[in-house]
């Protein structure tokens, strides 16, 4: 009898991968292989409960090599699949609202933590580095809302976007390297701007990959026009609201990500300004 290994969801039997099922895959799967996109697995056996793959092992490389194979296959991914779409004009108007009004949220949000912080007699360690940088936020708030702005300007008039299938959970743990670079877990896939995957894998690996490396590559790859480039720089640029807990260790620990990922994010988009 083959030895059953359970890795959250996913049971693996002898030389088989099984899987729940979350969702049907099966029309994505067909729409990349008429894409000649090959770079996932398809399921050797389905049943109405489960999907059977084949198992891949993983070779275990370098991370950051790992990351840039991963954009290498995402950037191949996009330029297989991608096409303009006609949208409403009010798409763009409403990515633009979503935008100002998340930012303004975030404005305010951070303004409250400071008229807090300042009526403290004595601020605690993540206090002050908070106060230390607190214009920082300031100004990245005016250029989010300059730079949004101005993106709107120039796609208010137009009736199409150009769209791909975004794998939409992009990890370094849902690509498979063997023989063939594989994506899997495509059960958030879905077909939207480009920008997405990268927004994404940004927010999730930022700490752990050099993106300057990882976006020039993907842009090598899989060109953006200068909009595409422009809200991908906004995303990329948004700050998360953090909230403090009750140690100051860790509170000291979630500032500094909180203004490692401004400064980090500032240095990587600011070369690209400085290109026009």
């Amino acid at each position: 009898m083959n030895k059953i290994k359970k890795i959250g969801r996913v049971s693996i039997i002898g030389e088989e991968k099984v899987r729940k099922k979350d969702k049907d895959n099966l029309k994505i799967y067909e729409y990349l292989e008429s894409r000649d996109f090959h770079n996932y697995l398809n399921p050797t056996t389905r049943t109405e409960d489960e999907s059977i793959y084949p198992y891949i092992k993983d070779v275990s490389i370098d991370k950051y090599q790992k990351g840039e194979d991963l954009i290498k296959t995402v950037a191949l991914l996009h330029n297989k699949t991608s096409y303009n779409r006609e949208i409403n004009s009010n798409k763009y108007k409403e990515i633009h609202d979503n935008i100002i009004s998340h930012v303004n949220y975030l404005d305010k949000y951070y303004y409250d933590m400071l008229d807090k912080i300042e009526l403290i007699e004595f601020p605690s360690p993540s206090d002050t580095i908070f106060l230390r940088n607190y214009s920082k936020l300031l100004s990245l708030f005016d250029f989010l809302k300059q730079e949004t702005n101005s993106w709107y300007d120039s796609v208010k008039s137009k009736n199409k976007q150009r769209v791909a299938l975004n794998h939409g959970n992009l990890s370094l743990d849902h690509l498979l390297k063997n023989e063939r670079d594989y994506l899997i877990s495509w059960d958030n896939a879905t077909f939207d701007s480009p920008i997405l995957d990268i927004t994404n894998l940004y927010h999730s690996e930022w700490e752990n990959l050099d993106f300057e490396s990882i976006l020039k590559n993907y842009l090598d790859r899989c060109s953006l026009n200068d909009d595409e480039k422009k809200l991908l720089f906004i995303n990329l640029a948004i700050p998360k609201a953090v909230r403090k807990s009750n140690d100051e260790m860790i509170n000291v620990n979630i500032m500094r990500s909180l203004f490692d990922y401004i400064y980090k994010t500032e240095a990587l988009i600011r070369p690209y300004y400085s290109e026009k």
